[in-house]
């Protein structure tokens, strides 16, 4: 389960190397591998993905699921192929930057 208002680093820190699946609607799933889960400053993170041949090469919000993870609707930006991968020849990154805390009390 991620946390509310969304996933954080923490929901990914532990699950790289590990199977993600990207639904596409219409019951087609396209597999993923989690490859980098890199914290980028206060509350921001990215994350890259291998992707599967069958993987659009649009960039959109596509949900994500893993065991125990989702699903999770999650904005993907196609950034390189994979030429030598026939497995995964492409690859997604994921942002996420969380709106700084305000303090009321000043």
């Amino acid at each position: 389960m991620t946390a509310p208002g969304g996933p954080r680093h923490r929901d990914f820190a532990d699950r790289v190397g590990t199977g993600f699946t990207l639904h596409l609607g219409g019951g087609e799933d396209v597999p993923l591998v989690l490859t980098e889960c890199t914290v980028a400053g206060p509350g921001a993170f990215s994350l890259l993905f291998k992707a599967g041949p069958r993987a659009p090469r649009e960039q959109s919000i596509y949900d994500l699921s893993a065991d125990g993870f989702g699903p999770e609707p999650i904005f993907l930006v196609p950034v390189a192929p994979r030429p030598d991968d026939a497995e995964f020849p492409l690859e997604y990154e994921a942002v996420f930057n969380s709106p700084p805390t305000i303090d009321s009390s000043t």
